[in-house]
């Protein structure tokens, strides 16, 4: 009995594993591959503020990854599939994957940033949370909604691009990324939830570039200094001093900037060639 208990001990916390289509292993040097085909299971709960339980095949071996290799193939990444490896500091997502799912690499406090690519439709709630040391990520255009706390603490988060594609902007999307210093808000945004940029202390700039103002959630940029610039299409700025009244100063909110341009003689186009250190 002692031998069979033994043997499922050893088969629970292999290296190397599959769960349905979906394998994975994990080398020497801290890289744990996962190939095949279809979607990388849900291993975790979660309640309102984060975690329940995580119970991914890998989990007890967390602290050995470095890095994850998602294989072509691999369609989504389920709940909780990298949460709390501490030590991961890279990610290779492929273009077959369409969903990031709900704390997929939440609390990974040594990634550093992250390269989604643009097959991805969909980031979960609390995908990104709390992964302290992330500077940048880039959100592809394919992506339409941004959820829940998805980069909630963030904290050395300094810039993020939010693409055309997105209509809405969860509750707590992006509170507490204090390093956070501008952000741009596309025309295709339509909402934006509550806390949504809460405690964003560093923020020097917000640019919208929709002519109607977003539906704002309740304390949206509470604790943002009042007095930065917002800046808003021209013709939009008294909506704009209506929406955002209680969270900036009326002064605050601007026009946006003139796009720059090269004089030149009017009928003329301006070309500058560099050839051999000379300009012609």
């Amino acid at each position: 009995m002692k031998k069979y208990l033994l043997i499922i001990f050893l088969a629970l916390f292999s290296f190397s594993a599959t769960n349905a289509e979906i394998r994975w292993k994990l080398s020497e040097d801290g890289t744990l591959t996962i190939s095949g085909t279809g979607d990388i299971p849900d291993y975790t709960a979660i309640n309102e503020n984060g975690i329940d339980s995580v119970s991914a095949l890998w989990f007890p071996q967390r602290d050995k990854i470095e890095k994850v290799v998602i294989e072509d193939g691999v369609t989504s990444i389920g709940e909780g599939a990298f949460a709390v490896c501490s030590e991961l500091d890279s990610i290779t997502i492929p273009n077959s994957v369409t969903n990031i799912g709900n704390a997929a690499f939440a609390y990974c406090s040594s990634l550093t940033s992250v390269e989604i690519p643009n097959s991805v439709t969909s980031i979960g709630i609390i995908a990104f949370k709390d992964c302290s040391s992330l500077t940048s990520i880039a959100i592809p255009n394919s992506v339409t909604s941004i959820g829940r706390s998805a980069f909630e603490a963030c904290s050395n988060l300094t810039s993020i691009k939010i693409p055309n594609s997105v209509t809405s902007i969860g509750n707590n999307a992006f509170d507490y990324c204090y390093s956070l210093k501008s952000i741009t808000i596309p025309k295709s945004v339509t909402s934006i939830g509550k806390n949504a940029f809460y405690y964003c202390e560093s923020l020097n700039s917000i640019t919208f570039e929709g002519s109607t103002p977003p539906e704002f959630g309740e304390n949206v940029f509470k604790e943002v200094n009042k007095s930065i610039f917002v800046y808003v299409p021209a013709n939009s700025i008294e909506a704009y001093k209506k929406a955002l009244g209680k969270f900036f100063e009326e002064t605050a909110i601007q026009p946006l900037p003139a796009p720059t341009r090269i004089p030149s003689r009017p009928g003329v186009w301006k070309v500058s060639l560099f050839y051999h250190g000379f300009y012609l």
